[in-house]
């Protein structure tokens, strides 16, 4: 008998219980998501960037940020955001997105210093693993965090105090 992947066929029943529970921008309700899904989300992304970062591409472009903090990763990704955008500020904070692991517990390295009322932080891989998806439902359920998006390649987390608290299932 081969190996047997366990984390294989967590995401892949992840991926179902996501398709089913998902919807599109027409079963979102708020103003402030819907117009992020429809006027940033959906737009055609790069075939030369992963889902993620494409959806790091465009949340960059929709709310025209200036400030990035990236958490763990290469500077691979950093040459690439700058081949898109001009004058983004990795070092200076508060930053207006954040992008890292599922797993890299940003709120242990990210204080409140680091972000503010409109920031977005991008965490990748929600679903690689159940560490992974277990680290995004707490993150979800942290005071400060105000609204969340599922989709599915990563989770996308708001602290926007004016907001109630929402979780959104989006397919893109």
């Amino acid at each position: 008998m081969g190996n047997f992947d366990t984390d294989k066929v967590y995401r892949f029943l992840a991926r179902l219980k996501f398709l089913f529970s998902a919807t599109n921008q027409h079963g979102v309700h708020s103003p402030f998501i819907y117009s992020f899904v429809t006027k940033g989300l959906y737009k055609k992304g790069s075939k030369k960037l992963s889902v993620t970062e494409n959806v790091l591409v465009k949340s960059i472009a929709y709310f025209d940020v200036k400030k990035v903090g990236l958490v763990n990763h290469s500077e691979e990704l950093k040459i690439k955001l700058d081949s898109i955008f001009q004058d983004l500020n990795y070092r200076e904070s508060p930053f207006d997105i954040i992008y890292a692991d599922a797993l890299s517990k940003p709120f242990k390295t990210v204080s409140q210093k680091h972000i503010h009322n409109d920031s977005l932080l991008l965490l990748e891989g929600i679903y690689k693993n159940k560490a992974r998806t277990q680290r995004w439902k707490a993150i979800k359920n942290l005071d400060q965090v105000t609204v969340t998006i599922d989709l599915y390649y990563c989770g996308i987390v708001f602290f926007r105090r004016e907001q109630a608290k929402e979780h959104f299932k989006i397919r893109i």
